[in-house]
């Protein structure tokens, strides 16, 4: 395709004067060059390469934390197992090994703040303290940093969260080669990470978070990619400088705090964040397929990651080991983002309103000025924005759409985690494609605008959001503030009265002035795009492609000089929906990419049933041998309340002797118009949940792990599920609660118990699990189980 340089930035009344030949370079010179800027974003932010067991012994290794791995993860450990009790004693002998005073702390809790049902469980957190030179320096506040060493039980959780917990043991051997730091540094490994943060809400119950001047928290939602610092608390100004400062490699942005603060996941930091303490918690996320799932395993870590965990973290505990923590509650919150993920730039989050303000003003300004020298016309900039802007919602829809036209196609990828595609690069590659089709179209219908028109138009775009980020969420505002203030010379440049002068030297200036926005859009936008594909995934991609579509709206102006921008939009379009087409292609399942899938078997005492369910949409090969072809859909809620009303298949199955949960009356008293029932809860089978259901309408109070819950925790809590439940793991011994209701009434215990996949005479019955099959990821929908129903009224 050849560029058609004639075309001038500066469209006046008059012919054309004639080029050099060297002019004709310019604009695919730029074009390239913003190409290539993108690149090298999306590069910079790999994680630091891994070092090895002979990397000096201050620094941090992942070749020394590879040791800690193998034996974390050689199985899956969940909470309640024999080997979260084996993990437990490792990192715990580990620890005291590396000269820290440890403990063990062990203790029932129930966290009622996660809603109904209500997560419950004998936890084991171990806690290891490294004295500090100087402890008086912060006035007795210590430095905590947190990581889970329970797994899921579908994963041996080498990612998630072993590789956090390697890197704190190495952290912890290269703190005590340095010759340590002034602080307290407190290492706290928390149990029952997976089932509802139970370990960190038994420490908090325990300890409080008054003592602790920051709260470090290291998670993993992958198995590979750079770490991401994806949350803090409020007033995060001085811990942001203090990451700023302790991280070789610091990934962040404000934008990200912005959104996870109002989304309801939630992770050990949310306990202490919740609790008033300050702090960060930081992720790697690529790797997505093997969350949870038996991939998470030590072959599928990226060493890379461990090495950024720990230089993070090592960075950090050095960092705010030899400063005041105290000083760390003593300020407000900072836009932030990095560049190139080398440098993280920040500032008061104060200032956004008056930086806001005078850019939109400079802008305002400039246009006035445009408009009296005949450069611009304000009916040609509101043209000009409105077809950016629509340009910018075809491509957010039209990506959404492509989506469910894929998913329709294709009904087998709803049996992936989120519907998470394996071949998704081809997926978000159509999606970014189709995103640069609906703008070489509005190039094509705005081109012939006047220069000055069409970069007014596009920074009125970036005014309107702008506006609108520093009023809603100010740690956004950073991604159209920067983008619209290095777009303002280039407007100067074009409303400029030249009195009708037409020189090569202009069209120069004036192409690399226009390239300014554009440039430092894709420097913001390219890393966050990527992230928020990562993230979000890409059923929900049309949030990245509309965030990367309203960056892309400031290169309109170079993509109107762009020849014949109808035909490459029509190109363009051609090649996302071949894209996708490929990606649709290659989606199906194989012993590479396997179907998850799950069975689980059903005795119903109460209602004298045997059933087969599954939470897959369709039977496969493996689970057609019990279903059959054509299974019954219904609603799975007795047994999986967290799941509300979602359909699962359902299929009658053989009876078999499996031993049904009890329940004891330990004690039964009135007082006035209130009754008091005391009972126990046991599994017979030492299966690795219970859960037991209350009817709401009957309970003035409960009390369960020591936990009083009243009658209005429990009904506002209570909304999620029919009843009250509670969900108490690794209970092998039984669950003591404490029931008031009304006086002469009776109360039904409705309990079922879970074990860990199938027992061998249940798997018996289906026999083994092809090799193209995997087992559903812990978390998604219900996997492998036997449960056993019954309902005793006290």
């Amino acid at each position: 395709m050849t560029l058609n340089t004639t075309d001038e930035l500066s469209r006046e009344a008059g012919p054309v004067a004639p080029r050099p030949g060297h002019r004709r370079a310019v604009l695919p010179a730029v074009l390239a060059m913003l190409a290539l800027l993108g690149v090298l974003a999306l590069l910079a932010f790999a994680p630091p390469p891994a070092s090895g067991a002979d990397a000096p012994a201050t620094e941090f290794s992942a070749g020394r934390a590879e040791r800690h791995l193998r034996e974390i993860a050689q199985r899956p450990h969940p909470l309640g197992t024999a080997d979260n009790t084996r993990v437990r004693g490792y990192v715990a002998d580990t620890a005291r090994a590396l000269g820290a005073e440890v403990s063990v702390q062990s203790g029932d809790v129930v966290r009622p703040a996660w809603g109904n049902p209500f997560p419950a469980a004998t936890a084991h957190n171990v806690i290891a303290r490294v004295p500090g030179k100087d402890p008086q320096l912060s006035g007795g506040k210590t430095l905590l940093l947190v990581a889970h060493y329970d797994s899921v039980p579908t994963g041996p959780g080498a990612a998630d969260d072993g590789a956090a917990v390697a890197a704190m043991l190495e952290t912890m051997r290269a703190l005590k080669s340095g010759g340590g730091v002034r602080n307290d540094v407190v290492f706290l490994f928390t149990d029952g990470e997976e089932l509802g943060a139970l370990g960190a809400e038994l420490f908090v119950q325990r300890n409080g978070v008054d003592g602790y001047g920051a709260v470090l928290n290291w998670e993993a939602r992958g198995s590979s990619g750079p770490v991401m610092m994806f949350e803090t608390s409020t007033g995060n100004g001085p811990l942001i400088d203090a990451f700023a400062d302790g991280s070789s490699r610091p990934v962040a942005n404000s934008l990200a705090y912005e959104v996870y603060k109002r989304m309801p996941n939630g992770s050990d930091f949310t306990v202490f964040r919740d609790e008033g303490a300050i702090g960060l918690n930081a992720a790697f996320l690529h790797g997505f397929h093997d969350y949870h799932s038996p991939h998470d395993d030590l072959e599928r870590l990226s060493p890379d990651s461990v090495q950024h965990h720990g230089e993070s973290m090592l960075g950090l505990v050095r960092g705010l080991g030899e400063h005041d923590l105290r000083t760390l509650h003593d300020g407000g919150d900072s836009v932030y983002f990095d560049l190139f993920a080398r440098i993280l730039v920040r500032y008061p989050a104060d200032w956004a309103l008056p930086l806001a303000g005078a850019t939109v003003l400079g802008l305002i300004a400039l246009a006035y000025r445009g408009a009296r020298t005949s450069a611009l016309r304000v009916k040609g900039v509101l043209v000009t924005a409105g077809t950016g802007f629509a340009a910018v919602l075809v491509a957010a829809l039209g990506s959404f759409g492509l989506w469910l036209a894929a998913a329709a196609l294709r009904p087998g990828l709803a049996a992936l985690p989120l519907s998470e595609p394996y071949e998704r690069g081809f997926f978000a590659a159509g999606f970014l494609v189709l995103a640069a089709a609906a703008l070489l179209m509005a190039a094509r219908l705005l081109r012939g605008r006047r220069p000055a028109e069409l970069l007014c138009g596009v920074l009125t775009i970036g005014a309107v959001l702008l506006l609108g980020a520093v009023i809603a969420l100010p740690g956004t505002s950073y991604l159209f503030q920067w983008p619209l203030l290095a777009g303002l010379p280039a407007l100067w440049w074009a409303c400029r009265d030249t009195g009708g002068e037409h020189s090569g030297q202009r069209l120069l200036v004036g192409t690399l002035l226009a390239a300014a926005g554009p440039a430092v859009a894709v420097v913001l936008f390219a890393p966050l795009v990527d992230s928020l594909l990562i993230a979000l995934g890409i059923p929900l991609a049309a949030v990245a492609v509309l965030v990367a579509a309203i960056g892309g709206a400031l290169l309109l102006p170079l993509l109107a000089r762009v020849p014949r921008p109808g035909v490459a939009s029509a190109a363009a379009a051609v090649l996302a929906l071949a894209l996708v087409g490929t990606g649709l292609l290659r989606s199906g399942f194989s012993a590479e990419h396997q179907r998850p899938n799950a069975l689980v078997y059903v005795k119903d005492l109460s209602l004298g049933t045997t059933t087969w369910i599954s939470g897959d949409p369709e039977p496969d090969a493996w689970t057609r041998k019990v279903l059959g072809d054509d299974p019954a859909r219904g609603s799975a809620a007795d047994y999986y309340p967290q799941r509300g009303d979602e359909p699962v298949l359902k299929a009658g199955a053989p009876a078999l002797d499996l031993s049904a949960p009890t329940v004891s009356l330990l004690a039964d008293s009135t007082s006035g118009d209130t009754r008091r029932v005391r009972f126990k809860v046991a599994s017979q089978r030492e299966a690795w949940r219970l859960q037991i259901r209350l009817p709401r309408e009957l309970l003035k109070s409960c009390v369960v792990a020591g936990v009083r819950m009243d009658r209005a925790a429990l009904t506002k809590q209570g909304e999620g599920a029919e009843g009250v439940v509670f969900h108490f793991t690794g209970a092998v011994a039984g669950v003591e609660f404490s029931c008031d209701t009304e006086a002469g009434s009776r109360l039904p215990v409705d309990v079922s118990d879970y074990t860990i996949g199938l027992p061998a005479e249940v798997a018996a019955l289906v026999g083994p699990r092809p090799k193209e099959t995997i087992p559903v990821s812990f978390g998604f929908a219900p996997d492998d189980s036997a449960v056993v129903r019954q309902i005793k009224t006290l």
